[in-house]
């Protein structure tokens, strides 16, 4: 190799051992050595030395200093330019689903790789300063984005917000409610406290359901790990209650908040999870609400035997005098009419256990064995086994639960060919035949009879928690009524057109309006306006019973009163 080759290497090539001094003065010495007995070479050598190589090292190192300077201004300009674009454009990534995502300060939202793409070449461009490093500063951006994950943004308070806006008070009651239930949402996002069990409504299935769905699209990840319908031998200081509204059973409440909040309401929560440490360090050191605090922690530390006895002392009443007719009856048959509200089936006893989970906010948190073993424990003495009664025991709940149940008895008839019985019509007629049978009951709400129906006649089909099937009521016939209003309408248009002395002719008649057939029927019955049936209910007898007379789903053909 040259002297000038050596000289010219390229820019940051290793030299080896040629970078040494000494080496080098030695290949001079050499190259003397080579031409002493060549004059003109001796004196090309030593010209180039002295007069051509000083030059060509003071250019080499001048065109060094340029270059580094312009490196160090294209490197400041870059950093300050990606600093810049990414401070506009809030880019995130996630590497299990290969996403990419967008947030604007208010909302996120995915995004393509192209449209980031895009986006920076554009902005590149329009600057121009970087053009020669155009594609050095997209890989540059790309690589910053996938290293910033979604799950660690940190959404504006505006977003935070809207996410409680959304959920507060249409799914939770509280605030502190929702922001508890992002929490936890967050922790299981975040693989957090995932040996704690957190009880929430059965009726939140769909709704949770839709909102893991969405978690596995942006993450992959499932968001509903530690959520539980239903109790399986779970130890209770690992359970929390969850405190949901009951309507989030209607998919029309929370349809459009997934479909249009989903993703801000997962990033919301695993910033809630890492600000807040965890959802147990969120109530404890951050809620302020003691009254949630005793509601989620409930069974923390508790034991099923506390449950029971809690049940004994607010629920049950103890005639302590009646020791002696249990003890008489424990072998013998015993007269249930004769000791009439001194003591409790065991039927009946199952359903007050489930009055009391359900004032208490709890799902079903013992298995039944469990729970009447512990139960027949604390009550032996008033306990008879061979009939499963517990005799000298009353109850607050009790006479208004028999009191319904002889109503059922006593009114209600299956029947296939009756449909949609409201469960409101079912309370109006109890509260009449209650009237009518001397009845005192307290206040009895829709629930309570739908929670009674469904425990006790578990066969009865409940729609929408609203309506029966398969039923009728003796104190009313719905469908009879029906029939007469229509009978009535029918001799009224008859009666009409004789007195107007017109013959009873199709071609001069009019059909009716099946609104106005519904209407004349709301006007018969006025004088008892709770036993006037829906106007859907009307309309599906109509159409079952005037089949032949129904013309485009709305009238009542003339022939059905004039034939």
């Amino acid at each position: 190799m040259s002297l000038n080759e050596l000289i010219l290497l390229p820019e940051g090539g290793e030299i080896d051992i040629r970078d040494n001094q000494t080496t080098a003065r030695q290949t001079v010495d050499s190259l003397y050595e080579k031409y002493s007995e060549d004059p003109y070479m001796l004196s090309k050598l030593t010209s180039y030395i002295c007069t051509q190589l000083p030059n060509i090292f003071e250019n080499i190192k001048s065109n060094h200093y340029h270059r580094t300077l312009r490196i160090e201004e294209l490197s400041a300009e870059q950093d300050a330019f990606i600093q810049t674009f990414l401070t506009n454009n809030q880019y995130f990534y996630v590497s299990a689903t290969d996403k990419y995502f967008l947030y604007d300060g208010i909302q996120y939202q995915v995004v393509s790789e192209d449209d980031i793409l895009h986006n920076v070449l554009s902005t590149i461009s329009t600057g121009r300063n970087l053009m020669s490093w155009k594609q050095r500063t997209k890989i540059s951006i790309m690589k910053r984005i996938r290293d910033n994950s979604l799950v660690n943004s940190i959404p504006e308070s505006e977003t935070i917000q809207r996410v409680l806006d959304v959920l507060f008070p249409t799914i939770f009651a509280t605030r502190n409610e929702a922001k508890y239930f992002l929490t936890i949402i967050g922790d299981n996002i975040r693989r957090k406290n995932t040996g704690l069990i957190h009880f929430i409504l059965p009726c939140s299935k769909n709704f949770m359901r839709e909102l893991n769905a969405a978690s596995q699209f942006v993450l992959n990840c499932s968001l509903n790990q530690t959520f539980k319908h239903k109790y399986y031998d779970h130890t209770y200081s690992d359970c929390r209650m969850v405190n949901i509204n009951t309507n989030v059973k209607y998919e029309h409440s929370w349809t459009h908040i997934i479909n249009q909040h989903a993703l801000d309401i997962i990033c919301v929560a695993c910033h809630y999870s890492s600000r807040y440490e965890s959802s147990d360090s969120y109530l404890l050191k951050y809620g302020n609400n003691d009254d949630l605090n005793k509601t989620v922690f409930y069974l923390k530390d508790k034991e099923p035997v506390d449950l029971v006895k809690s049940f004994i002392s607010t629920y049950l009443d103890i005639h302590t005098n009646s020791l002696d007719i249990a003890a008489t009856t424990s072998t013998s048959i015993i007269d249930t009419q004769s000791i009439r509200g001194t003591h409790i089936t065991w039927n009946n006893m199952q359903y007050l256990w489930k009055h009391y989970l359900d004032n208490c906010g709890l799902p079903s948190v013992m298995f039944l064995q469990t729970f009447k073993t512990i139960l027949t424990d604390k009550l032996s003495p008033y306990y008879n086994a061979e009939h499963d009664l517990f005799i000298g025991i009353c109850s607050k709940h009790l006479p208004a639960i028999q009191t319904f149940l002889q109503f059922w008895d006593e009114t209600i008839i299956l029947d296939d060919t009756e449909t949609d019985f409201e469960i409101d019509e079912v309370v109006s007629l109890f509260r009449k035949w209650c009237d009518i049978s001397h009845k005192h009951v307290n206040n009895i709400n829709d629930k309570q009879i739908l929670d009674l129906i469904a425990f006790f006649f578990p066969d009865i089909e409940i729609e929408r928690d609203k309506f029966l099937s398969g039923i009728r009521c003796s104190l009313w016939d719905k469908q009879m009524d029906i029939q007469i209003a229509l009978d009535n309408l029918k001799d009224l248009f008859r009666e009409n057109n004789v007195a107007a002395g017109r013959s009873v002719s199709p071609s001069i008649n009019r059909n009716i309006t099946i609104y106005d057939a519904y209407l004349f029927y709301c006007k018969y019955y006025s004088n008892i306006p709770d036993k006037i049936v829906s106007k859907a209910y009307f309309e599906k007898f109509v159409f079952d019973n005037l089949t032949d007379y129904i013309i485009d789903d709305k009238f009542i053909s003339v022939d059905w009163y004039i034939l």
